[in-house]
């Protein structure tokens, strides 16, 4: 596995919006609502974007999915703003 783990070299600021994942069954993504979804949150002109945390039900999902999400929503940002994950487990 590639990663692509970025030092900011500046402090995060300005708005980061925790982002709810959209799903389309219980362990499926809704992936044309994740892209409509990050490029709405981005066309709003936020500094970043925070997945997984408690507003992306990331506790209820499988280790599968949130690997996936994370994959999905970096290729969809493209470097264009950080991505911040939340790491949680139950």
């Amino acid at each position: 596995m590639k990663s692509d783990v970025v030092s900011l070299a500046r402090p995060l600021r300005g708005i980061v919006p925790p982002m709810v994942t959209p799903l389309a069954d219980r362990d499926a993504l809704d992936v044309a609502g994740l892209e409509r979804l990050v490029e709405h949150i981005l066309a709003g002109g936020v500094h970043g974007l925070f997945i997984l945390g408690t507003m992306g039900e990331a506790p209820s999902l499988s280790h599968r999915l949130r690997h996936e999400l994370v994959d999905r929503v970096c290729a969809l940002v493209n470097r264009r703003v950080p991505v911040l994950v939340g790491i949680i487990d139950t």
